[in-house]
């Protein structure tokens, strides 16, 4: 018997010898040196993988990569929660703040800048409240949650629109815009809320897929045909302006759909430098983890 199994766990060792030989085998050059993909493999050989089918849907594993940091070590951290918690708090002091400065009958709600800000509030809690749950009950969500599905879309929606917004307007909105670039509303809306998104979208360790463009862009085309309403139906801004934007000024419908076009290359652009900013993360995390340098928390 006992004979019979070390026999057994010989062929074992001798199958697996063979296939890491096989495998290095693949890996040679002609002259016997291990092969080293090139240069322009590596950098766009990850990118083309991207473009699959299965690349587009919203499935992820393992999905505890929804609740948890790249950068933590044990399955659970309270750092994490309370990180996640106090980025909720601070969205939610500047949009409540906001909204009691600027309400100005309602006129605050015609703003992509305001929904954008109001959006980071959103999914901010609803990263705090996901984290809460799995920290009580670890095993409610299934494989194929729609919650987590909704909330993976929605999370790469917001940040690509903050990160968006924040550009378009220091560009092209703000030289002339009479608010003042010191003004604490102008920087939470225009600039802290991206740094914060951008900050947690290094934090996070679940993906990044660059064929999730889509949703973005949607909320974006959103945001246009209710400009092309609103205009349509008389709105005005607080100014008394027949426009939200004066540079998305559907009376002028051609300089308008120019606007529309360029900022649906934007969405793009910021997709793939946010996708970059992914393969940065996860580089440094391998790097970390194979130097036996990743913090525990």
């Amino acid at each position: 018997m006992l004979s019979e199994w070390m026999k057994k766990l010989q062929q074992r060792s001798l199958l697996k010898a063979n296939t890491v030989v096989h495998a290095n085998r693949e890996d040679q050059k002609p002259d016997g040196k291990m092969h080293k993909p090139g240069l322009c493999y590596r950098i766009f050989h990850p990118i083309a993988k991207e473009f699959q089918k299965e690349k587009f849907g919203l499935s992820h594993q393992p999905i505890d990569d929804f609740f948890k940091s790249q950068w933590q070590t044990s399955q659970k951290s309270y750092l994490w929660l309370l990180y996640r918690w106090g980025l909720a708090i601070c969205f939610c002091i500047g949009v409540l703040g906001s909204l009691i400065q600027y309400l100005s009958k309602g006129k605050w709600f015609i703003y992509l800048t305001n929904w954008g800000f109001l959006l980071c509030m959103y999914i901010s809690l609803f990263s705090a409240i996901l984290v809460t749950i799995y920290h009580f009950k670890p095993d409610i969500y299934g494989n194929n949650s729609t919650v987590l599905k909704f909330y993976w879309a929605s999370h790469w929606s917001v940040l690509v629109l903050a990160t968006v917004i924040t550009f378009m307007y220091w560009m092209f909105i703000f030289p002339t815009d009479n608010a003042n670039a010191s003004d604490l509303y102008n920087l939470w809306a225009h600039g802290f809320n991206s740094i914060l998104m951008v900050l947690d979208h290094m934090l996070v360790a679940f993906p990044t897929r660059l064929l999730h463009f889509i949703y973005p862009l949607s909320l974006g085309v959103l945001y246009g045909v209710f400009s092309v309403i609103y205009y349509y139906a008389g709105g005005l801004d607080p100014s008394g302006n027949a426009y939200i934007y004066e540079i998305l000024d559907w009376s002028k419908p051609g300089w308008a759909a120019v606007i529309v076009v360029g900022c649906v290359v934007l969405v793009l652009v910021f997709c793939f430098l946010l996708f970059c900013l992914y393969k940065l993360r996860s580089y440094i995390y391998c790097k970390c983890r194979n130097s036996k340098l990743t913090i525990s928390v």
